[in-house]
């Protein structure tokens, strides 16, 4: 569905960089992040990776990475991250929250 929204020049130039002509994905379970590339706020480590599976009891990400400090969260890669020498699995229940970050 298209909607159409109808504001001034002044604000439009105030807020075009915020704009972005891509799709937003619309996630209604975890399977749907197959594919794509999340950080993982987890009760002790952050994991940032390519999202390979999906099972009840865990998340597998390939080219994972441990970040120790992300700087913040607008830039354009981490403060430390440390590759993982194969892939990662997280356990579901220990995930507080994901992002899809700049990196």
């Amino acid at each position: 569905m298209t909607k159409t929204i109808t504001m001034s020049e002044e604000t439009y130039e105030a807020i075009k960089d915020q704009l972005t002509a891509e799709e937003a994905k619309e996630i209604n379970n975890l399977k749907d992040l197959i594919g794509e590339t999340y950080l993982f706020q987890c009760a002790r480590y952050i994991y940032h990776g390519k999202v390979k599976t999906v099972t009840s009891d865990y998340i597998e990400l390939e080219s994972a990475s441990v970040v120790f400090s992300t700087g913040t969260y607008d830039a354009t890669e981490a403060e430390d991250m440390q590759k993982l020498p194969n892939n990662a699995f997280v356990l579901r229940q220990s995930i507080e929250a994901f992002y899809q970050m700049n990196w």
